[in-house]
């Protein structure tokens, strides 16, 4: 007897619109469900599991499946693929229809609940998802509808489908990896990639997806878009084109007409043809929702310039001019909320165009202008949204406009930012514009002991035990060793990192390995202690990867060093780190200078003018290498001289910087 699912595709393909299909629809999701044990809504889901690949972000298995719940995406993609089948199966003849689905997810659901309706001779079918999580949900799918044993499945493969080689061509090959405007997800390089492995007269499902740029007014809602032009069509030539290196599909410019109106904003539309007359437009399916750039103003008469960019984040960007110079408008009150709902972000973003466009006198004037306490909101805004202080201001200058780079700050959080972060964030901006402080209550958690604090009292570091768990330090580990593309027992690995370094600091930030320490009570409980405040901010900091010396490589640095303003009194801070390998004394160890954070003010006072005292012979001084196990937290006051050391034992040490401070 079919399995219920049968039943549903079968009504599911003869529906005509949303309105028949959403019934249909909330059946087959919930009937998909129940076989593969997937929760598609639990209660706290952070989308932990996706990856983010040279190519662009693979969704989490969760997210893939509640992609199901798009009525129309589902309706229309089912009814297109199941025709494209049709089709290729009576071109065929009596020879088997070879298909490739990548990016199945845990449900393949453009695909494996038709096989059904197909007998064994007429397909074969290859399954591929980089995540064996998915692959799971999928065997538990296939065996309830008895394909496990089919002669329809013909291979099942965990692999990224970017750089995965096929050892055959297929007829079909089915790859839905995309979000509106073709952005984040790799839909462009799977299918660049991918074209290769088609018969001559294969087909690429979806067959054609279409981008528009437009011009629109926000507040003149009823003020018909102006149509600017296509700017690219993903198609079997294009897909072929990239994959053979020509790239120049990917870039162009569109004439923008003298209109007689002004256009607020820039709007990006994406059409999607399955096959033939099934076809998605826009705000039929989360896949055609449009894109806006806000407050483009783009001046009329100019040349607008486009451009997709490949890689972890793929996303098309656009130059264009401007109606108004950044110049001449008002710098936005901290207090002025983001489209994100965030304070000071439209600030931060609209003083970073200013330095972008020195030296103008009117930006000059504008900076000058600006609070004591700028950079202070700055970096709380910063950390509190979890972003890591350089990629975010990188990213400041190399956005076109805030909405893009507010997309990068959702990319950065899974594609959204959840209101509890929003609303963190808010309060300590808040409080720092107030001036408000929070001092430790006396019942306050005190775990560091009377000779810890005294240690700290004389020398200015503390050195806390096992903060993290043997597990997890494995797990930041592992998350630095995948970054750079090395591996803990080949050393000639060592020194050819893949991920971006600056000498031996890892420009890796965000990773959930990471997130433990940054998210401990335990240790939000020792800065605490030593600042004597509940209100600290934790920095989103990077890691730290100091391989043995060889002849070929030698350390470095940083040596030893401030990373205070050394101008007398030196204010109370802190800085810290955590080992994520044991670390004896010559193995790289963390180094600093015992007790100077108490003569350093009048040590300040001795130099000539006009030295800089960052230049010492740091041989003359009574350096000491601090050594701590895996797990170990150091915490140093910043007026202290510390650094880095070469290592000379025989394996990386590998650290976590972290640290707090007061708003």
């Amino acid at each position: 007897m079919p399995h219920p699912v049968v039943a549903l595709v079968s009504r599911l393909l003869d529906c005509a619109n949303a309105g028949q299909a959403k019934p249909v629809v909330d059946q087959l999701v919930a009937s998909l469900c129940n076989i593969t044990g997937i929760d598609l809504h639990p209660e706290l889901f952070l989308d932990e599991a996706a990856s983010i690949t040279a190519q662009g972000k693979a969704v989490s298995p969760t997210t893939a499946a509640q992609c199901a719940e798009d009525v129309e995406r589902t309706r229309i993609f089912m009814q297109g693929v199941y025709r494209a089948l049709q089709q290729k199966r009576a071109q065929k003849n009596e020879q088997p229809v070879r298909v490739l689905y990548a990016g199945t997810g845990p449900f393949a659901l453009l695909l494996v609940p038709l096989l059904p309706l197909f007998s064994g001779h007429e397909l074969r079918v290859t399954l591929l998802d980089i995540h064996a999580e998915s692959l799971e949900s999928l065997r538990r799918l296939l065996a309830a509808l008895q394909l496990d044993s089919n002669e329809l499945i013909e291979n099942i493969i965990c692999a990224d489908a970017c750089r995965w080689e096929a050892p055959h061509r297929y007829d079909v090959i089915i790859s839905e990896t995309m979000r509106q405007g073709l952005l984040q997800e790799p839909q462009v390089s799977i299918f660049a990639h991918l074209q290769q492995f088609l018969q001559p007269d294969g087909w690429l499902i979806p067959q054609q997806i279409r981008l528009d740029l437009w011009l629109t007014h926000a507040e003149e809602p009823e003020k018909k878009p102006q149509h600017l032009g296509s700017i690219f069509q993903l198609d079997k030539t294009t897909a072929t084109q990239i994959g053979t290196g020509d790239n120049h599909v990917l870039h162009g410019h569109l004439s923008v007409p003298e209109t007689s109106g002004r256009w607020q904003d820039l709007k990006l539309t994406t059409d999607i043809r399955v096959f033939e007359s099934c076809v998605l437009r826009e705000n039929q399916s989360q896949l055609t929702l449009p894109l806006y750039e806000k407050n483009a103003w783009i001046k009329p008469g100019s040349i607008l310039r486009y451009g997709y960019e490949q890689g972890e984040y793929p996303r098309f960007v656009f130059a264009y001019e401007r109606e108004e110079n950044v110049d001449a408008l008002l710098l936005p009150d901290s207090l002025e909320k983001s489209a994100l709902g965030v304070y000071h972000l439209r600030r931060f973003w609209h003083k970073a165009q200013l330095q972008k466009n020195l030296p103008s006198a009117v930006a000059n004037e504008r900076l000058a202008q600006l609070a004591n306490n700028e950079w202070q909101l700055d970096r709380i805004l910063l950390d509190k949204l979890g972003v890591g202080l350089e990629p975010a201001i990188a990213q400041v200058y190399r956005a076109h406009n805030i909405n893009e780079f507010e997309r990068w700050i959702e990319f950065n959080h899974g594609g959204t930012l959840e209101p509890l972060i929003v609303e963190c964030a808010n309060r300590a901006l808040l409080d720092c514009l107030e001036n408000k402080k929070s001092l430790l209550a006396g019942h306050f958690d005190r775990p560091l002991t009377d000779a810890q604090l005294a240690h700290w009292d004389e020398h200015g570091y503390v050195i806390i035990r096992g903060v993290l768990s043997p597990d997890e330090t494995a797990a930041a580990r592992a998350a630095i060793w995948d970054y750079l593309q090395m591996r803990a027992d080949t050393p000639d690995s060592w020194y050819k990192p893949a991920g971006e370094m600056k000498k031996i600091m890892v420009q890796l930030f965000a990773n959930p390995a990471f997130d433990v320490a940054r998210q401990s009570p335990f240790i939000r409980a020792a800065f605490q202690q030593l600042w004597q405040r509940d209100d600290l901010i934790v920095t989103t900091d990077r890691v730290g990867f100091n391989p043995p010396e060889t002849q070929q490589w030698q350390f470095p640095g940083p040596s030893i060093h401030w990373d205070v303003e050394l101008q007398s009194p030196i204010p109370f801070g802190t800085q810290a780190l955590i080992y994520l390998t044991d670390v004896a004394e010559h193995q790289g160890a963390f180094s600093c200078v015992p007790g100077f954070h108490k003569k350093i003010d009048q040590w300040l006072a001795q130099q000539p003018q006009g030295v800089d005292v960052q230049q010492q012979n740091w041989a003359q001084w009574p350096v000491k290498p601090i050594a701590a196990n895996a797990g170990d937290l150091i915490i140093w006051h910043h007026a202290l001289p510390h650094g880095s050391s070469p290592n000379r034992a025989a394996f990386p040490r590998m650290v976590q910087y972290i640290n707090m401070y007061a708003p």
